[in-house]
């Protein structure tokens, strides 16, 4: 398949966003698909071309970019509504099999797509934004809207709620780059590449740092357990958390890693956290299933997280992961205790977390993606142009 994907940003940065849409389109490539990154080009802008963001973001595959000069362009509604019409009338969308986005304006417009759409989300818009709700419907049921693709159960919840068809909705869930894994440090080892104590228990949060991230717990959960080490990666500047963590002395605070060095510090942990707290969700919904979870996955270590809708039977209780109250932090020092204190525990979460790893990777969620586009092509009688190799 052609597949034309669209981003809304110009240039690559340590944004989640940014990295999930490259490894989307990177696993594309790899299972022999021409893909096309279309980039917004403001004045001023410069060169971005497909080697610097294979090597930006760590990815193989042989997908294309082109810089599309726009005089606006931009995440806000009318910046990227904007950014759509150019994208829609470009000659590299129409002589493409697939529009693939994950912009949201394409819920609203889609239907004015010259080929088959497919929109790709994490968030569930139809509760954010109720108002949007009988544009969403009409889109998807446009014959040439193929579907919508959410990273979690929960959010497709709420588009089922809103009235699309479940033929038209696929949960397709993100994923790790297994190979920056191998080979695997035990914590003592890792722990000494990034300069941690290697004989004292470890607790890793690795992801943005922020006050909308539930952090608040973990200093709390720092404070209530002072004999282990607390170790935050994802500074970008010095904000309030870092301010905070300054008067913890077991709480240490490591700048954003790229995907080449994240890896030590999640094999360093005892167990990995997930801030377990309801505000990320519930008071600013921009942690829907947080990516962070399939790095987690992959370093194999025990996750420490709270029980909250977005990971309703992605986390299992006692399965692949030991779940508590938010907002609890007493709660949270005992799941820890549990964790450190229990060998076998502690272990049996690890393999668990790993195993679901091997099933997450973005090679899979291409090649889900890809079985569901084909049959809801061929479902609507609009059979690609070209097949892929």
């Amino acid at each position: 398949m052609k597949l034309a994907y669209p981003m809304l940003w110009s240039g690559p940065l340590h944004k989640a966003d940014r990295d999930q849409a490259v490894s989307t389109a990177a696993a594309f490539a790899r299972r022999g698909h021409e893909v096309t990154l279309l980039l917004p080009r403001l004045a001023g802008d410069g060169v971005v071309d497909s080697a610097m963001l294979r090597d930006y973001f760590d990815v193989t595959g042989d997908f294309r970019t082109v810089q599309v000069p726009v005089r606006w362009a931009g995440t806000p509604a009318l910046p990227s509504l904007w950014w759509l019409r150019r994208v829609l009338k470009s000659q590299l969308v129409t002589d493409a099999d697939v529009l693939f986005s994950r912009i949201p304006a394409m819920l609203a417009v889609g239907e004015r797509s010259p080929v088959p759409f497919v929109t790709d989300h994490y968030r569930p818009w139809p509760d954010d934004l109720p108002m949007l709700r009988p544009l969403i419907r009409r889109t998807a049921r446009q014959r040439h809207c193929l579907g919508i693709l959410t990273h979690s159960d929960f959010a497709a919840e709420s588009y089922r709620r809103c009235g699309v068809s479940d033929d038209k909705l696929l949960v397709a869930h993100n994923g790790a780059e297994l190979g920056r894994f191998e080979p695997a440090l035990t914590p003592a080892e890792a722990r000494r590449m990034v300069g941690l104590d290697p004989d004292r228990p470890t607790v890793v949060y690795a992801g943005r740092i922020n006050e909308k991230k539930g952090l608040d717990q973990v200093l709390a959960l720092a404070g209530l357990r002072p004999e282990v080490a607390f170790v935050l990666v994802g500074s970008e500047s010095e904000g309030p958390i870092e301010r905070a963590a300054r008067e913890h002395p077991n709480l240490q605070v490591f700048p954003w890693q790229g995907p080449r060095t994240l890896a030590p510090f999640l094999f360093a942990a005892d167990v990995l956290v997930v801030p377990p707290s309801s505000a990320p969700l519930e008071q600013f919904g921009n942690c829907v299933l947080p990516i962070k979870l399939f790095a987690y996955f992959a370093a194999g270590r025990p996750i420490l997280a709270p029980e909250a809708a977005d990971t309703v039977g992605f986390l299992r209780q006692r399965e692949n992961a030991l779940l508590v109250m938010p907002d609890d932090p007493q709660a949270a020092a005992s799941a820890l205790d549990e964790l450190l204190g229990d060998r076998a525990l502690a272990a049996r979460l690890g393999e668990a977390a790993r195993s679901e790893a091997l099933l997450l990777s973005w090679d899979r969620r291409a090649e889900k993606i890809e079985t569901f586009l084909l049959e809801r092509l061929a479902s609507a009688g609009l059979a690609p142009k070209a097949a892929s190799t």
